[in-house]
């Protein structure tokens, strides 16, 4: 009788596995990419999943990019060597990959559609290419759209599907009003050069309005929009590992743009289910790059835009200490929950803009927000400052109130609770969050009462009265279907 395979560990599944003693977690181990074995996305990263406290968990290397194995199958054990004929066949895969056109091609392509009358032209959605109406015969099977005006042309973000894997490049656009607003804070700081790391229509409104005087780079994972731009203004970049689709001759494209001019900004609107870990490291090399380029000191900053919920705000402090959360709320067209529609959230969009410059150089439209000359920051009109807590404390919009027992403000739907100590929201249960939290393991040693985090073996501080846990950590062979 044959043997069921057992379930594959995925690297960036997010999914968190629950255990007698609690829940696991997934690690990414850092390290030079260059030595990692490289999959369609690029060079791939080196992750640990713990499967449950105390146990070491084993590293493999899987895609920086793909959340779910099936959109990227990459998948090896790091302690496992790799046999030549799995590198060709990672190899094979990484040319299918590969577009049949070129990046230079497709933008001849585009010169040639631009020619012809609106009505001749066509967008394969299928071969995601452009076409005239003589070419339309040779792709009869497939989803044409007709006519593709001048204005199509110009915001590609129009015609094509936006994707929707949440997992890999789910795709949600900003708002016009949004974009109108982020592109006057790009103008209030003197940018002339922009690089978007995503965020296409703020692309799209740069080039489109030459006057403005500023120019920009687009770096994004989806092809498809290289058939609108020429390689000049387009790269295809996976921004979870620094990898350029088209090699040396596309970094050195961008390269040359960011070493050229003074007033260059980054704008950048990652998928929010993405590692912050790996978005920080792709910072990091952004701002490297730029010092390099430009001869610049070590203390020299790069004004970076980085556009992510209010809500996972720990993690980007954790990640980006040095960023600051602006008040404005970032509206989308296409998002169920962050949008100004009769759908978003009841508070308005969680979506904020985090800088690395001080916030009061950021002035935010006078029809929702103020500014507070105590904080020296633009908030919105219900942010009310507190004199006690000494700040504009609130982060969903609303006016939150100060709560004595607690010495901190609070949200205005939460209680306080005597036998908790502090606010809780109304429907809570007594004394379960701290319950959990004495009861969960720690998943570096195996010991109650702290997190991994803040474990005494992680900091190098020797406890002996310690005992890991006895059970041991089995180790599963994986075979996969297209990669093995």
């Amino acid at each position: 009788m044959k043997k069921k395979r057992p379930r594959q560990d995925n690297a960036n599944i997010d999914k968190k596995f629950v255990t007698e003693q609690g829940r696991c977690g997934l690690d990414v181990i850092k390290n030079d990419l260059s030595s990692n074995p490289c999959c369609v996305h690029g060079p791939t990263i080196i992750f640990k999943r713990n499967t449950y406290p105390g146990c070491d968990g084993r590293q493999f290397y899987a895609c920086a990019a793909c959340r779910d194995k099936k959109d990227c199958h990459f998948f090896h054990w790091v302690d496992e060597k790799i046999s030549e004929e799995k590198r060709t066949r990672w190899q094979e895969q990484i040319d299918l990959a590969r577009p049949s056109e070129t990046h230079s091609q497709e933008y001849d392509r585009l010169c040639k559609v631009r020619k012809a009358d609106a009505k001749d032209r066509i967008y394969c959605t299928t071969c995601c290419q452009l076409l005239t109406r003589k070419e339309a015969s040779l792709h009869r099977p497939c989803n044409l759209r007709i006519p593709v005006t001048d204005e199509l042309l110009n915001q590609p973000s129009l015609l094509l599907t936006p994707k929707e894997s949440s997992k890999y490049e789910a795709q949600y656009l900003f708002a016009c009003k949004s974009v109108d607003v982020i592109i006057n804070l790009l103008e209030g700081i003197s940018a002339n050069k922009v690089l978007c790391v995503g965020a296409p229509r703020i692309h799209e409104a740069i080039v489109a309005k030459q006057e403005n005087c500023m120019s920009s780079l687009m770096l994004d994972i989806d092809r498809r929009y290289s058939a609108f731009y020429s390689p000049g203004k387009f790269i295809q970049y996976n921004m979870f590992n620094h990898h350029f689709f088209d090699g040396e001759d596309a970094k050195q494209v961008y390269l040359e743009f960011i070493s050229e001019g003074e007033n260059l900004v980054m704008v950048t609107d990652p998928p929010f289910g993405g590692r912050l870990e790996l978005l920080a490291e792709t910072l990091s090399s952004i701002q490297n790059d730029w010092r390099n380029q430009n001869k610049k000191e070590e203390s020299s900053i790069l004004p970076m835009f980085f556009i992510f919920p209010y809500f996972m705000e720990p993690q980007v402090m954790e990640s980006l200490p040095h960023y600051t959360m602006l008040d404005y709320q970032v509206d989308y067209d296409n998002h169920p929950l962050y949008s100004s529609g009769t759908k978003g959230m009841k508070n308005g969009s969680a979506v904020r803009i985090f800088v690395n410059l001080p916030p009061k150089q950021f002035p935010l439209p006078e029809d929702g927000y103020r500014y507070c000359k105590l904080c020296q920051r633009w908030v919105n009109l219900k942010n009310k400052h507190c004199t006690l807590c000494k700040g504009c404390m609130s982060k969903d919009g609303r006016e939150y109130r100060h709560c004595s027992a607690c010495g901190k403000c609070v949200k205005p739907s939460w209680k306080h609770c005597g036998e908790c100590n502090s606010c809780k929201p109304q429907d809570h249960k007594c004394g379960e969050y701290e319950r959990l939290q004495q009861s969960a393991l720690c998943f570096k040693c195996g010991v109650a009462g702290h997190k991994r985090k803040d474990c005494p073996s992680v900091q190098g501080i020797q406890d002996d009265t310690r005992e890991p846990l006895k059970k041991k950590c089995k180790k599963k062979k994986e075979k996969q279907k297209i990669y093995e």
